[in-house]
């Protein structure tokens, strides 16, 4: 089931209809009926891989938390964390693996032909597996405890607006909410249908008005090189308004049943490091790889080779994790690099950017994502520069509609930073005014009927 369908509609509706009369158990029951339905609704195996991470994680949190003897505990967090992985392995790497391995076996003569193995990658399961890790990880370490009840833990794993596309939660934050009684708050509800108006608005309106722009220059077999600087500008804008969209939407559906997820965006095209907008960009993600991978490899405490390297090793892995493909490895070691180059600099110069950092920041972000969108980026690149073909009008063109659809995220960019530092002119304080966002909510809601692209996709980290 998706977001932008009748069917969740339906079933969100469903469950707000019943669930404020009920107790804190049946709520949880209620809520994790809807999770399974929602998550089971055109594939109904996939329960079955759900069922299986939640019970292999359950019952090893609960025997790392009752053993006394620390290798029966590290044998069972070795156990959750290699199950999980391996899992995700085989859905979304064996078939990278297998591909690569053959065609190397190729180029040296072994055999006479590539091997393509094509497997169905389950949605969101590197999201539930990440989310399970950090859950016996955090109670191997003794930051959080082991919960007895499979209910709590099953709907901690599998909560439905949360489950596809993240943020990725921990447990002392969802799993503490899960365990208390949740009771209808006026204030929850309006700001729920305006995150989850908001959400569609990016998702229908911006990111997918803008992805026909930035798809159609991505099929082009020689796209010259001011198309590739549009294709970039748009793909960055589709990206952010898709995925933000989605986790406006998750944390919308969940405010409106009394949950508060994380936040996983703080304005991150308004950086002024690379190192910046990693703390802005998929926020969860980037503390779950500080946290369970950088940390634990040494972080910063160790020289500055060993240093350099982990910062390789974790953004390697980070994009990996968005998918099995060389051009999301280049994109992560890409952005390893640019943080490496960013702390050398700072080192050696004590300097902090400003105006500067920020017109680089952006630059290094849509190369990045350059990298990311085009799988051959490097002939595609080099090819660009021998492409003359130049016509302004139609470039310009393309530029003021990439403009157009992103204005009203810079907009409430620069509002929501005006905010964070109280600095909010007086002649703006109505927009705080619950009348006023009514209306705007309102307007947002038409704007998606008459302006939606008559084109919709799936939302992209479903991918990954």
């Amino acid at each position: 089931m998706i977001f932008q369908s009748y069917e969740y509609i339906i079933l969100l509706v469903f469950v707000l209809l019943v669930f404020w009369f009920l107790s804190k158990r049946n709520q949880n029951i209620i809520l994790l009926i809807a999770s399974y339905t929602f998550y089971g609704y055109l594939n109904p195996w996939l329960i079955l891989l759900l069922s299986g991470y939640t019970l292999v994680n359950y019952f090893s949190a609960l025997k790392i938390q009752r053993s006394k003897e620390e290798k029966t505990r590290k044998l069972f967090l070795i156990f959750a964390i290699s199950s999980g992985l391996f899992v995700l392995g085989v859905f979304k790497y064996l078939g990278f693996f297998v591909e690569n391995f053959t065609q190397l076996l190729a180029n040296f003569g072994l055999i006479n032909s590539n091997l393509t193995l094509k497997i169905f990658l389950p949605v969101g399961i590197s999201f539930y597996t990440f989310q399970t890790i950090s859950y016996v990880f955090d109670v191997y370490i003794g930051k959080t405890k082991a919960r007895k009840s499979l209910i709590d833990v099953s709907l901690f794993i599998g909560f439905f607006p949360q489950l596809i596309a993240g943020p990725i939660e921990r447990a002392n934050s969802l799993l503490s909410q899960i365990e208390t009684r949740k009771n209808f708050k006026i204030q929850n509800f309006n700001d729920g249908i305006s995150l989850v108006i908001w959400g569609f608005f990016k998702k229908l309106v911006i990111a997918d008005n803008v992805a026909i722009i930035s798809d159609k220059i991505f099929l082009l077999e020689n796209p010259n090189f001011l198309l590739i600087i549009i294709a970039s500008l748009a793909f960055g804008i589709q990206i952010f308004a898709d995925f933000s969209g989605y986790t406006d939407i998750a944390r919308g559906s969940a405010k409106l049943l009394g949950i508060n997820l994380s936040s996983n965006f703080n304005n991150p095209y308004f950086s002024r490091s690379i190192i910046d907008f990693w703390r802005r960009w998929h926020i969860t993600l980037s503390i779950w790889f500080r946290d369970y991978v950088y940390i634990p490899l040494g972080g910063s405490r160790r020289s500055n080779v060993r240093n350099y390297t982990n910062i390789l090793i974790t953004f390697t892995l980070t994009g990996l994790w968005h998918g099995a493909a060389w051009n999301f490895i280049f994109w992560g070691l890409f952005n390893g690099f640019i943080i490496i180059l960013t702390r050398f600099y700072w080192r050696i110069t004590n300097f902090r950017v400003n105006l500067l950092g920020f017109v680089m920041t952006f630059c290094f972000i849509h190369l990045g994502w350059f990298i990311f969108r085009s799988e051959n980026f490097y002939s595609v690149l080099l090819s660009s520069f021998s492409n003359i073909n130049i016509d302004l009008k139609s470039y310009i063109y393309l530029l003021m509609q990439v403009f157009i659809f992103s204005l009203p995220l810079y907009i409430y960019g620069v509002y929501e930073v005006m905010k964070s530092k109280k600095n909010i002119p007086p002649g703006l304080n109505f927009l705080e005014n619950i009348y006023t966002r009514s209306v705007i909510v309102m307007f947002l809601y038409l704007g998606i009927l008459i302006l939606r692209s008559d084109v919709t996709s799936d939302f992209i980290y479903f991918k990954f």
